[in-house]
């Protein structure tokens, strides 16, 4: 990296700067005292200059591509794609012959990035996200970007500054966010696999309401290097794939240790050959099925979640029904969680500071310079988190976040305990078939009241960080009207890394079900 030897990465303070922020945080420093706290500021910011002198480690890119084009709406009838490119990985390996879209929120080095906002509209990436380089290693052929939610901030699908993803099923109807474009060129076969975002359900949602199958894996077992995420703690990339098996062997690829670039991981988990331990057999399988996650269903979603425990026991398995009363009331750790999001995305340009990670520098550039003038074209759910992080930020310090991460493990523990006598937990993975699509001039009350309450089964597991999976298992015939039968997700939840046996089980149940 060059830099002009007379420019400083920062520029210098002034004593105005410095009598401003006293005067904002109530330092009490007086303008005799500034002259002094200035002339150390400046020597401080005179050291950072030293940077220079250290090479910053930067990812090589290492297939060649061109850059991604925007296709027209007919050859675009979902509005899925945010941008097609073609790169071709290596001609042999497990994906091999694989083509995959990838959540518009991870980069791809010369592919415009949007995150579904005009925030992010000019910029592109000028490496590669782990993920999409363990892919083309793997023989797979990356096809583009797909369409994501406005900064991955909704459950449903009308947000993306290109305008609403179009259910497959039903275009009348939302397909699931925030990962919804890979959802949807999954499930009408533009694609065998993609890959998603999931901060709150954002890869199990849309696969349910599309009708594919979705993994979020335990919290760091996916490395999140090279894209936009939330907030750290809640921040997971994870396949999505027509079938058990693909998701399998995506999850194969992606997973593992980052070589230190994302501060999450573990570097002791061994990462198995998970497509090839699928067996499917189901017998003596104990499933707890979640008393609570039923407790918004709707008639058509609970006739089809009967259905699958009748075959479930059919099959061998033992399934009963456990209650878990933590799990209908982990919304409002989730809510109290908020105000971590808009520190995060916001207040720190999506990047916070501290980590042993790996940061994108002209993503940092870009966020900054384009909130300064560009704040107005949030969405907005992110303007409420602003206002709402602000709020708390100011009047209470923040007590209430921390009060909620110390609740966490509470969570945690109420999964584990009932993990401890089965081998996985089941239930609907959104209690309802797709909603329609709203009309596009909504209030913002009426904007945020859309993309909210889709979440209350799969949020609690990105508090918990368990692996989650969405499988579909039917469809129903919508309740509030129309002809087209709309699919019906469960969702399977296993202990932390025990993602081989998820697999296992959901693999059974999809036999089970196509039989």
């Amino acid at each position: 990296m060059c830099f002009v030897a007379d420019i400083p990465l920062v520029e210098p303070a002034s004593s105005a700067d410095l009598s401003q922020i006293s005067a904002d945080l109530n330092l009490g420093i007086n303008e005799d005292q500034i002259k002094e706290y200035l002339d150390v500021i400046n020597t401080w910011l005179k050291a950072c200059d030293g940077l220079r002198l250290i090479e910053e480690e930067t990812i090589p890119v290492l297939y060649p591509r061109i850059p991604g084009v925007k296709p027209a709406r007919k050859d675009n009838p979902y509005n899925a794609w945010a941008t097609k490119v073609e790169i071709k990985g290596e001609s042999y390996g497990i994906l091999a012959g694989k083509t995959i879209a990838v959540k518009d929120n991870v980069f791809i080095a010369g592919t415009p990035l949007t995150n579904g906002s005009k925030i992010w509209e000019g910029y592109t990436p000028e490496f590669d996200a782990t993920v999409v380089t363990r892919i083309l290693q793997a023989g797979g052929t990356i096809r583009g970007k797909s369409t994501c939610e406005n900064q991955c901030c909704s459950g449903n699908s009308f947000t993306s500054a290109s305008g609403p993803v179009l259910n497959p099923h039903d275009i009348t109807r939302s397909a699931g966010g925030s990962s919804s474009g890979s959802a949807v060129l999954v499930a009408t076969g533009e694609v065998d696999m993609a890959i998603g975002g999931d901060q709150g359900g954002s890869v199990r949602l849309p696969s349910c309401w599309s009708g594919c199958v979705g993994l979020k894996a335990t919290f760091g077992l996916v490395p999140v290097t090279g894209s936009l995420g939330c907030e750290p703690s809640f921040d997971h990339l994870g396949p999505m794939a027509s079938n058990v098996t693909d998701a399998a062997k995506l999850l194969e690829v992606i997973a593992g240790y980052d070589d230190g670039r994302d501060h999450r991981q573990n570097p002791h988990v061994v990462i198995p050959k998970y497509s090839q331990l699928l067996t499917g057999d189901l017998t003596g399988v104990k499933f707890g099925y979640v008393k609570e996650g039923s407790g918004r269903a709707s008639d058509g979603v609970k006739s089809v979640m009967s259905h699958v425990i009748t075959k479930l026991r059919e099959s061998g398995a033992v399934v009963e029904e456990v209650s878990i009363t933590l799990h209908a009331q982990s919304g409002s750790l989730w809510m109290a969680l908020l105000p971590a999001f808009y520190e995060s995305m916001i207040k720190n340009y999506g990047q916070p500071p501290g980590f042993n990670e790996m940061y994108n520098v002209s993503a940092l550039r870009h966020f900054k310079q384009t909130m300064q003038v560009r704040a107005h074209d949030m969405s907005p759910p992110v303007k409420a988190y602003t206002m709402f992080g602000e709020f708390i930020r100011r009047k209470d310090g923040n007590q209430i976040v921390a009060r909620a991460m110390n609740c966490r493990p509470t969570l945690r523990k109420a999964y584990n305990d009932v993990l401890e006598k089965y081998d996985a937990l089941i239930m609907p993975t959104i209690p309802i078939a797709a909603v329609k699509l709203p009309p596009l001039d909504l209030t913002p009350k009426e904007f945020i009241r859309e993309i909210q309450s889709k979440n209350v089964n799969t949020a609690p597991f990105n508090l918990t960080g368990h692996p989650a999976l969405s499988l579909n298992v039917g469809k129903v015939k919508p309740e509030d009207g129309g002809s087209n039968s709309l699919p019906v997700g469960l969702q399977i939840v296993c202990k932390h890394f025990e993602e081989a046996k998820l697999l296992d089980i959901a693999y059974g149940v999809e036999k089970l079900m196509t039989e």
